[in-house]
């Protein structure tokens, strides 16, 4: 369908029945890209769906990567819980004992002379 744009004096925009718009620029007509018509609703419409189907995808795989990362951790706990760290601070401070009752003896020796007769 053909449609008559109006004089540039009278305005330099124009909305075509079929929803595209025409700006008045540099004495010429041309589709204005900036609004979408019609078409490019559509089209806008099917890449928004699949930029949010892509975001979607990737949301789901870092919700994959921390659930992963969070059941490893949970499994380092357990283990680390399984483990007596009561008994293990015991034994920690006895062999700390130990080694300084060790080198007490040692300094001791150290400082005595030996005689030794056959």
């Amino acid at each position: 369908m053909a449609f008559q744009f109006p004089h540039p004096s009278v305005s330099t925009t124009y909305t075509a029945p079929n929803g595209e718009t025409w700006v008045y620029v540099n004495g010429v007509w041309e589709v204005d890209d900036d609004v979408p018509g019609p078409v490019d609703e559509h089209l806008h419409a099917a890449y928004a769906s699949r930029d949010l189907e892509e975001e979607v995808e990737e949301n789901e795989e870092q919700l994959q990567a921390v659930s992963t990362a969070l059941f490893s951790a949970q499994t380092k706990i357990e283990a680390l819980q399984s483990l007596d760290i009561q008994n293990a601070l015991s034994e920690l401070s006895q062999a700390r004992q130990d080694i300084i009752d060790l080198k007490s003896k040692v300094s001791a020796l150290e400082l005595t002379n030996f005689l030794i007769l056959e």
